[in-house]
């Protein structure tokens, strides 16, 4: 595997570095997609090895995504892995997705969290055990965690699907579309990172998960 990191960033300076320099140690590559910052994200990221691309004004997490796919199939990488600029996903936990992608030849290896009610904001808690049922029942197998922003997918696989989405419902439309053309999901247990009791995340868990579930009917019915 020739892997690729994509991280998409908006304004985050306290965290990228670390997060880029950590995650080095892992793949090929490190792409952060500055989406819009006006923090000096891109350029601490460079600094601390990465490379990077970026939109002039914010746009979105699946616009910095859909960049960073397209970077990713042009350089002959054959996998890229997802994750946050903002400190959420812990680099320490791709070895094992790694290791499940090699174990099981799955297309899509999802980052999943233990979601134990006493350890996560109220909202996030329901927020993704509705979701990822949800996303289970429209997909027709398990999903563990719909939400999670941490996978590792195929790029010969990702290259089939055509991805529309602008926010943060790229997660599900990924998830939609690639299990429309017959892809295989796995899932690697991650740690939950949260901070102060909430996580640095700038996901809105009513609204945003709200958006998702309206968009991923739209995915799956109308052809979106």
């Amino acid at each position: 595997m020739k892997i690729c990191a994509l991280i998409p960033a908006f304004n985050e300076a306290p965290y990228i570095a670390k997060i880029v320099e950590e995650t080095r140690e892992h793949v090929a590559a490190v792409v952060v997609i500055d989406d819009g910052s006006s923090d000096g994200t891109a350029q601490l990221a460079l600094a601390a090895g990465a490379t990077c691309l970026g939109l002039q004004v914010n746009c979105g997490k699946s616009s910095a995504l859909r960049m960073g796919i397209h970077y990713a199939q042009a350089n002959g990488f054959t996998h890229v892995i997802t994750l946050d600029g903002d400190g959420q996903h812990l680099p320490l936990d791709i070895p094992a997705m790694l290791r499940v992608a090699e174990e099981t030849g799955a297309d899509m290896v999802i980052g999943a969290r233990p979601f134990a009610r006493d350890l996560m904001p109220r909202s996030r808690y329901y927020s993704n055990t509705i979701g990822s049922r949800l996303a289970s029942a429209l997909i027709g197998c398990e999903i563990k965690d719909s939400q999670s922003g941490f996978r590792l997918l195929r790029i010969d696989k990702l290259s089939k699907i055509k991805l529309r989405s602008q926010r943060y419902e790229i997660e599900m439309e990924v998830l939609i579309k690639m299990a429309q053309s017959g892809c295989t999901f796995a899932h690697s247990p991650i740690h939950m990172v949260y901070f102060n009791d909430d996580a640095h995340s700038k996901l809105r868990p009513i609204r945003d998960t709200t958006r998702t579930c309206l968009w991923s009917l739209a995915y799956l019915f109308l052809g979106a």
